[in-house]
């Protein structure tokens, strides 16, 4: 099923607001019609062990908030974060838990069965002042080609912007 042809299973809330004002209104405390209605996500696993995602094609975030006809909020951005990042590996084993090295350079417990839950940390890569200055060199570099946008992006960044668009947009900025 592709993602346009995702068939809400409900109305939408109702609301005399657009989503962009309800949540504008929201964050800046002045009144709204309706609370902002958004899911914070699910897990991968969800999407294969769900009968009610399995059943109606939802195979990720984005088709479940239009499956369940959650207020519409979008984002742009780039790499603003770790980059690149670190390698992910494991580190320790015991019979049910694996410690492993993330992406932000993060030791986590997870689950040996592969699982997902939100995980245990353990303990980070930056410690001391100085490991902050050699993660910061290393892989927070501003000039690093991955974190510019090239003309492309910023055309269709700049087609978002303007009283048309009825929903809320969040620009990731680091």
């Amino acid at each position: 099923m592709a993602q346009n042809e995702i068939k809400p299973i409900r109305e939408k809330w109702k609301g005399t607001l657009t989503d962009r004002e309800r949540f504008n209104n929201q964050m800046h405390y002045k009144p709204v019609d309706r609370c902002f209605n958004m899911e914070f996500g699910y897990w991968a696993e969800n999407f294969t062990q769900w009968d009610l995602f399995v059943e109606n094609g939802i195979k990720n975030n984005g088709q479940a908030d239009r499956f369940f006809n959650f207020d519409i909020l979008s984002g742009i951005g780039g790499k603003t974060w770790i980059h690149p990042p670190f390698p992910s590996k494991v580190v320790e084993e015991t019979a049910t838990t694996k410690i492993i090295m993330n992406g932000d350079g993060l030791l986590a417990e997870v689950p040996k069965d592969g699982h997902d839950t939100i995980p245990h940390f353990v303990k980070s890569s930056v410690v001391t002042p100085d490991d902050w200055k050699r993660v910061k060199e290393e892989r927070f570099n501003r000039d690093d080609p991955a974190r510019k946008f090239s003309s492309e992006q910023l055309a269709s960044f700049a087609k978002l912007k303007g009283p048309q668009r009825t929903y809320p947009m969040g620009v990731g900025c680091g």
